[in-house]
């Protein structure tokens, strides 16, 4: 089977491997789409440094079972489904455990049913606890972003704010559930929300972007007593808070990322049935595919932030 293999900064190797062998309880997948992850993009483009080449990427599949473990039941070859795997899934073939995969339905583009970032919505927003009423910024309208939004809508909130430099994604985040949108390029946004909320701030603010100032921001805007949820990627580098603004506030500081395996799958199928439900729309997020052969032309353009791109999937 082929598989790509990062080789060194910015150098994708596609080589020929055999296909997996199993163990009793694992399940054999044909990847038919794998997303390509911000964390990934830092491994790429050498931003992060502690990196061991060779590294096999991926962990945003979905495609369809080739075959099955001895010891596993309720799946079956032909099965549609999206899983977490611990081999890369840039790959034509992966393997996972039985307790790590999740069916999809078959009218759901396998690029749609990216299970893995969906399950770290999913679990932000349940972290989040927003509430019936509540006023809710969305800083950063990337794929997290976007999808985060409409995560947050299904919790009715009295108003969701969306936040972001770029205005084709303000557009799109008021198409997918924003009620207000606003470009920190063009308005002072502190004082917009601290005005709209008749000098309160927010009662949630969701940072998604993994930047110093946007942090920074969702500091200033978030009530008394409100929730900060870090939900971006602040990946290999230090951050400053203002702490004493932090207690003064006596905020709830939410790290919205899950690691415990079962949560991580439980929202994931949660997600799913959203997805499945029509409760969230993928279909406008994915906007950019390549052949497994083209991938380092694929983390180039999201590392370029190339003009329309907001999630780009491998299609091996």
């Amino acid at each position: 089977m082929k598989i790509a293999v990062l080789r060194g900064v910015k150098n994708f190797v596609i080589e020929e491997v055999s296909i997996p062998s199993l163990e009793a309880d694992e399940v054999l997948m044909h990847v038919k789409a794998c997303g390509i992850c911000t964390s990934e993009l830092y491994l790429w483009n050498g931003k992060f440094k502690n990196v061991v080449f060779p590294s096999y990427l991926g962990h945003e599949p979905s495609g369809v079972i080739q075959e099955v473990g001895r010891n596993v039941g309720g799946f079956n070859v032909g099965d549609h489904v999206t899983f977490l795997s611990e081999t890369g899934c840039f790959a034509e073939y992966a393997k996972a455990k039985k307790s790590s995969i999740v069916k999809i339905a078959n009218n759901i583009p396998f690029e749609e049913a990216l299970g893995e970032p969906i399950a770290c919505a999913v679990n932000g927003i349940r972290r989040s606890n927003i509430q019936f009423g509540d006023n809710v910024v969305v800083i950063g309208c990337g794929f997290m972003g976007l999808l985060l939004i409409q995560l947050a809508s299904l919790r009715s909130p009295s108003s969701i704010v969306a936040i972001d430099i770029n205005d084709e994604r303000l557009k799109l985040a008021a198409d997918l559930g924003a009620d207000l949108t606003i470009n920190p390029r063009e308005v002072d946004v502190v004082k917009y929300v601290m005005g709209i909320t008749n000098g309160r701030g927010a009662d949630v603010v969701i940072e998604a972007t993994g930047e110093q100032k946007p942090l920074d921001m969702a500091t200033e805007m978030v009530k008394i007593r409100g929730r900060l949820v870090i939900f971006g990627y602040h990946v290999g580098e230090s951050r400053s808070i203002n702490m004493q603004m932090w207690n003064w506030k006596g905020l709830d500081v939410i790290n919205a990322h899950e690691r415990e395996s079962e949560v991580y799958m439980e929202g994931m199928r949660i997600g799913i049935m959203l997805l499945s439900k029509g409760k969230i729309k993928l279909k406008p997020l994915i906007t950019h595919k390549y052949p497994l052969e083209e991938i380092n032309r694929a983390f180039n353009d999201t590392d370029m932030k190339i003009k329309g791109l907001i999630k780009a999937a491998v299609i091996p």
